[in-house]
């Protein structure tokens, strides 16, 4: 599992591309990046666009994955 900022250096792709992609603003994929958590509708676009490479995992909090 990678993170979305490890994921966006290693694929050469923008913020600004990405949120294209995903169908939000620059500035969405920004506050991502700085720690806020995308809906979960949209963390499973990202685990889609990604391959798999930035689960829907990677947005839980080590709380709510004790308690699952």
């Amino acid at each position: 599992m990678v993170t979305l900022a490890q994921y966006l250096k290693s694929s050469g792709l923008t913020q600004k591309a990405f949120a294209e992609a995903v169908g939000v603003s620059q500035p969405t994929v920004n506050r991502w990046l700085s720690g806020s958590k995308p809906s979960w509708e949209k963390a499973a676009a990202i685990e889609r666009i990604t391959g798999k490479q930035v689960p829907l995992s990677a947005w839980a909090d080590a709380k709510t994955e004790a308690s699952a």
